[in-house]
C-alpha cells in the first residue's frame, strides 16, 4: 500500500473540518462507518498517491503538503511504472488544504490522472466509489453544485491548456465521438419506436454490440439521452422554472459576448458552436450550453462563442437564478451534468497529454482495425432493409441518416489522415 498508514482515531472518527472548500461537503455528506473506514497517510516526496487508469475506489483530503495532478497518453497509462507517471504532463498543483482530490474519478469509476506528492503530505483517504457519489448528489444537491463548479472550472483550466495542434485535435475528436453517439441515438429510437417489435429488436441486436454503439454509449450517449427525457419533462413542469425555445434553421441562440445568464439543453435537433467563422463544435440532444457561465458566475460571464440552429430545433431554457432550484427537484439532472462535465475534462486532458501528437492519438482512437463506424452503419442498413421489405416497417429515413453519417466519417478520416500524413497527401496529389 502506498504511504504509510494511520488509522483516524475513534475519539475524532470523522475527517477534519475542510473549511469552506469547495467540495467540502463530502465530509457532511459521508456517514460515521465510511468516515470509521478513513485512514491517514503520510507521504514522502514524489511518491504516487492514485494512479491515472486505476480503479477509483477512494477520494483524498490533503491535510497536508503539495500534490500535483498529472496525465499521461491513455494508451501508456495501462503499464506505466511510477517513472512514467512523474514524468507526465502537469495538470495542476494542489496547496489548498482540506480539498478532495480525486472526486472526479470516484464519479466516473477510474482516476483519469496521476497524484504524486511535490514535498511531504498528510492524505486522508476516504472510500469511496461512483454510487457513493451519486447518492451524495442526489441526497444533497448543494453537494452536487459544489462539485459541478469544480469540475466547471477543472475543464476551463484544461481548455486553456491546449496548444493549436491540440485543439484542432480536440475538434477532429469531438466530431467523431458525435458521430458515434448519433448512431446510438438513431439505434435507440428505432427501438423505442418499434413499441415491442420482436422482428426490429432482434434486428437491432447487432447493432447493439457494435464498436460504434459502445463508443457512443461510453462517450456519453447514454447520459444525454436521460437528460433528453428529464428537461423535456421539467419545461412542462409549471412548477419549475423552465421554458422552451423552438429555433428555425439559421437561428442564433446567443452571441459570443452575449452575458452567460441561462442554461440551455438541447430537447431535439442539432446546433453548431462557431468562434468567428470556425466550427468549434456541434450539440446534440440532451447536451448543454452554458451551464459553465452560470456555474462559475464572474469567473466566465460571457458567452465563448455563437449558438446556431443547423436544423429546426428545441432548446429548453434554465434561467441561471432558477438553475440551483432545478437541480434540487431533479438531482439526476445534477448528475448527468457532472458526468458530462468531468468526461469533457478528461477528454481534454488527455489530448493536453498528447502534446503534438494529439492529432495522431486522435487517428489511433477512430482509425485503428478495430473502429468499424463504416461497417456498423452499412450492417445496420441492411438489417433495416430486410425490415422494410419483408415487414413493410417504415424506415427509409433512418437508412438514410444511416449513409450521410457513414460519408460524413468517412470525409472526417480522409480530412484527419491528410492532417496527420501531408507527405502521403502530398503524394496524392
Amino acid at each position: 500500500m502506498w504511504g504509510r498508514e494511520s488509522p483516524i482515531p475513534v475519539e475524532t472518527g470523522t475527517v477534519p473540518n475542510c473549511g469552506d472548500s469547495p467540495l467540502s461537503r463530502l465530509r457532511l455528506s459521508c456517514d460515521n462507518g465510511t468516515m470509521r473506514d478513513a485512514v491517514i497517510r503520510e507521504y514522502e516526496p514524489n511518491e504516487v498517491i492514485c494512479r491515472q487508469g486505476g480503479r477509483s475506489e477512494r477520494v483524498m483530503l490533503l491535510k497536508k503538503g503539495a500534490v500535483r495532478s498529472v496525465v499521461i497518453p491513455e494508451k501508456e497509462a495501462e503499464g506505466a511504472d511510477d517513472a512514467r507517471l512523474r514524468r507526465g504532463r502537469d495538470v495542476n498543483l494542489h496547496l489548498e488544504k482540506g480539498i478532495f482530490l480525486g472526486v472526479d474519478g470516484a464519479l466516473l469509476g477510474k482516476y483519469t490522472e496521476s497524484l504524486i506528492t511535490v514535498e511531504p503530505a498528510t492524505v486522508i483517504e476516504v472510500p469511496v466509489d461512483a454510487r457513493a457519489i451519486i447518492s451524495m448528489i442526489a441526497e444533497d444537491p448543494e453537494f452536487g453544485l459544489s462539485l459541478a463548479r469544480s469540475l466547471a472550472r477543472k475543464l476551463v483550466g484544461a481548455n486553456r491548456g491546449l496548444g493549436g495542434v491540440q485543439r484542432e485535435a480536440a475538434r477532429f475528436s469531438r466530431e467523431l465521438q458525435g458521430l458515434t453517439t448519433d448512431f446510438y441515438n438513431l439505434v435507440h429510437r428505432i427501438q423505442e419506436d418499434a413499441e415491442g417489435e420482436d422482428d426490429v429488436l432482434r434486428a437491432l441486436s447487432v447493432a447493439k454490440r457494435s464498436w460504434s454503439h459502445h463508443m457512443g454509449e461510453s462517450g456519453g450517449a447514454e447520459v444525454t439521452k436521460q437528460t433528453t427525457s428529464l428537461i423535456a419533462r421539467v419545461v412542462d413542469d409549471n412548477a419549475l422554472a423552465g421554458s422552451q425555445q423552438r429555433l428555425k434553421k439559421g437561428d442564433l441562440l446567443c452571441r459570443r459576448g452575449d452575458p452567460g445568464k441561462s442554461v440551455y439543453i438541447l430537447i431535439s435537433g442539432r446546433l453548431s458552436v462557431r468562434i468567428g467563422n470556425e466550427l468549434y463544435g456541434i450539440v446534440r440532444p440532451g447536451e448543454t450550453v452554458g451551464e459553465i457561465s452560470v456555474l462559475l458566475g464572474d469567473e466566465e460571464p460571457r458567452r465563448i462563442a455563437d449558438i446556431q440552429a443547423e436544423e429546426p430545433s428545441v432548446v429548453g431554457v434554465v434561467p441561471g437564478e432558477a438553475f440551483p432550484q432545478l437541480c434540487k427537484a431533479q438531482p439526476k439532472l445534477l448528475i448527468n451534468i457532472c458526468k458530462l462535465l468531468a468526461m469533457r475534462s478528461s477528454s481534454t486532458q488527455q489530448l493536453a497529454a498528447e502534446s503534438e501528437g494529439a492529432l495522431k492519438a486522435v487517428l489511433a482512437k477512430f482509425g485503428s482495425d478495430k473502429c468499424s463506424f463504416v461497417p456498423d452503419c452499412e450492417a445496420l442498413k441492411s438489417a433495416l432493409d430486410l425490415l422494410m421489405e419483408e415487414f413493410d416497417f417504415p424506415l427509409q429515413i433512418e437508412h438514410e441518416v444511416l449513409t450521410r453519417m457513414a460519408e460524413r466519417w468517412q470525409r472526417k478520416m480522409e480530412e484527419l489522415q491528410r492532417r496527420v500524413s501531408p507527405a502521403l497527401a502530398a503524394s496524392a496529389a
